[in-house]
């Protein structure tokens, strides 16, 4: 007879403040085809006799605990024991030990077929189908296969756990009173079958059982777990019980090869972990739903509040930059300006623009209109680059000017012929003179823009309408005077800065050099304000949520660990690692973040329609009340994931903490 497991001197104690409870094994040998029953009173250590046969609870003490797997090598449990090898262990029991409960164990949100391909799919991968349709027939539940276990009697429980402690091709089948729950005849029945399918797959069978009557009409041979106090000290108050054999039955056992597959490929605990993770949130799927709906409901507030804060500040602000002149900075004063100044101030960081002003007043000149009429317009310099053509989408030119619409209304000849004629006088030696150019007009300017009477020259135009006054020679124009040119220094210029920020910075940079200027600094520090004042609420509420939203997530995981330890143990029995059932916990938890998430975004989306109806007095077309960017919605769902693992640390902790072992025998 080839063994399968093997074990010598085995004992367990359990002490206590006045007892003590002794169990011992002198020597045990289970062979491949052989079926044993453990017999004997509640209360003398036949369960804690099976769970150290699974690999779940250690020996005190122990001379031999050897398991012989499929290749014939010895392994010596005792030593895995002392290393704490406990994944090794659990790779044990997966490849090679099945498991029967009394109340069959199965998981209640997986169907039957499932269940029973579970082991199957833990130890080999993908498939099991034909030997799941074997084990069923022999069985009788191909009809329930699809059924989830609740739809079952006992009965037809029992039979499901039994295949699938088979599914797999196992050495050694454990059963902890398979029939216990069942009614005489029921149980006949079962225990016939269970002996059937263990014969017809070459399996030992080791099964715990109080019906001696029915291992004895099943022709089970039993060994016996018998009371012997002369193993205790005589000062001990306790009791000793010891294994024993007790009857061998009629038939004689005959050595028997087992066939066992080898695995396909590395089965992934980890991928039957998020399954079983999944199947579960769909079948408590009411329970899910509530979790779900309070997470959604701690994060639609905060969702709510940044949104109001986005969608306030920058309909705000845009309004501002909708008007040119909020970025524009004119200095005032009586200071004059080199070119290197200029070129010093253009090179600040928060200078988008800026363009020399030859007077601190605007030059003015003299324009005639379709009806001779004379009429005069300040010349504003301006120069590549500059912010306000670019808001009118007009392309500056060294060769032409643009002007505003109010001087449009007065020049209807512009219309036709696109171009100026601009006059320009000066006193010069004590008689007046005056020379005209004919220029073109590269575009008009709205009134939104520039609501004054203004033509926007090149600097280089207006340079040379101010050295032709101050009597100098003009040759580009034609226009004479004294040869030579004047010394240029500026009144002043036009600038404009990158963003609304830089007004402010713009503004306490120049006072800092002693230039006083007009800005837009006052505005622009309101809705910083605001912004802060938003930003704070958003950050106190939304905290406070979170850390209660929290609080009860993790509450949620931990009882929810709690309410399912019993399956976490039976998984831990069947071969799950510890690590991989973490998964569980952690990819509901996934699950019901990235649900929230979804969930409060459509509660955000009817709230923000209704501020928007509400407040659509006050705003203009295109402009919202209540808005987030589109980046933030990836921060919400990667914000939620971080939030849902920090919820899972509790969880985590109790469920690599749980003792297979005790949560089985509580649950018996």
């Amino acid at each position: 007879m080839f063994p399968v497991l093997e074990i010598e001197g085995l004992s367990k104690t359990y002490r206590s403040s006045d007892s003590v409870f002794c169990l011992k094994a002198d020597a045990l040998s289970v062979g491949l085809g052989q079926t044993w029953g453990i017999i004997g009173p509640s209360g003398c250590g036949k369960s804690t006799l099976l769970e150290m046969l699974a690999l779940l609870s250690r020996p005190d003490e122990v001379s031999r605990f050897s398991l012989h797997d499929a290749s014939r090598d010895v392994i010596s449990i005792d030593d895995l024991w002392r290393k704490n090898e406990h994944d090794r262990l659990a790779a044990l029991r997966r490849n090679n030990f099945g498991f029967v409960h009394q109340a069959g164990n199965l998981f209640p949100f997986l169907s039957v077929r499932e269940n029973i391909l579970m082991p199957y799919r833990l130890r080999f991968g993908a498939g099991g189908e034909p030997r799941l349709h074997e084990l069923a027939d022999m069985l009788g539940i191909t009809r329930l296969l699809d059924h989830k276990p609740e739809q079952l009697s006992y009965g037809e429980r029992q039979r499901a756990a039994i295949a699938r402690a088979l599914i797999h091709s196992p050495r050694l089948v454990l059963a902890d009173e398979p029939t216990s729950a069942l009614d005489p005849e029921t149980a006949r029945q079962v225990m016939s079958l269970f002996k059937k399918c263990v014969e017809h797959t070459d399996t030992a069978l080791l099964l715990v059982s109080h019906d001696h009557a029915l291992l004895k009409d099943s022709s089970v041979p039993t060994l016996e777990v018998r009371r012997e106090d002369a193993g205790l000290d005589a000062s001990s108050n306790g009791t000793c019980w010891t294994l024993t054999p007790s009857s061998r039955g009629d038939k004689e056992e005959s050595p028997v090869e087992c066939a066992v597959s080898k695995p396909s490929r590395t089965s992934s605990s980890r991928g039957l972990s998020l399954f079983m993770a999944w199947k579960d949130f769909l079948h408590e799927h009411l329970l899910s739903f509530c979790g779900v709906l309070a997470f959604a409901a701690a994060l639609t507030p905060i969702l709510l509040l940044a949104g109001l804060r986005f969608g306030i500040v920058d309909t705000l602000s845009q309004r501002l930059l909708n008007s040119p002149a909020t970025l524009s900075i004119t200095p005032y004063g009586s200071v004059r300006f080199t070119q290197e100044r200029l070129t010093e101030l253009a090179s600040h960081p928060s200078v988008s623009f800026l363009v020399a002003r030859t007077r601190t007043l605007a030059a003015s000149v003299n324009l005639a209109g379709a009806e001779e009429k004379r009429l005069s317009a300040d010349l504003v310099p301006t120069a590549e680059g500059d912010p306000l053509l670019g808001y009118a989408d007009i392309t500056f030119s060294e060769k032409g000017v643009v002007i505003t619409r109010q001087l449009e209304r007065s020049l209807s000849a512009v219309e036709g012929e696109r171009s100026l004629e601009l006059f320009v006088s000066r006193m010069h030696g004590g008689r007046l003179e005056r020379v005209s150019v004919s220029v073109p007009v590269l575009g008009v300017l709205p009134d939104s823009a520039d609501w004054k009477s203004h033509i926007y020259a090149p600097l280089s135009f207006t340079e040379a309408v101010e050295r032709y006054r101050d009597g100098f020679s003009v040759p580009e124009f034609g226009w004479t005077g004294k040869e030579g040119s004047p010394e240029r220094t500026y009144a002043g210029f036009r600038m404009y800065v990158k963003s609304l920020d830089d007004v402010v910075v713009m503004r306490d940079f120049l006072m800092r050099e002693g230039i006083e200027s007009y800005t837009s600094a006052r505005e622009v520090e309101n809705i910083q304000a605001l912004k802060r004042t938003l930003s704070f609420v958003t950050i106190l509420i939304g905290g406070v949520t979170i850390v209660g939203m929290m609080m009860s997530l993790a509450s949620f995981a931990v009882s929810n660990v709690n309410r399912k330890e019993h399956f976490f143990a039976q998984a831990r029995l069947m071969g799950f690692s510890g690590y991989s059932l973490l998964l569980f916990p952690v990819g509901q938890m996934i699950l019901c973040a990235i649900c929230a998430s979804s969930l409060s975004l459509l509660f955000y989306g009817g709230a923000a329609v209704i501020f928007d109806v509400v407040c659509a007095s006050y705003l203009q077309h295109g402009e919202s009340i209540c808005r987030i960017p589109a980046i933030y919605t990836a921060m919400l769902y990667s914000g939620a994931l971080i939030l849902s693992l920090i919820c899972c640390v509790g969880a985590g902790r109790k469920l690599l903490r749980l003792q297979p072992a005790e949560v089985l025998r509580r649950h018996v």
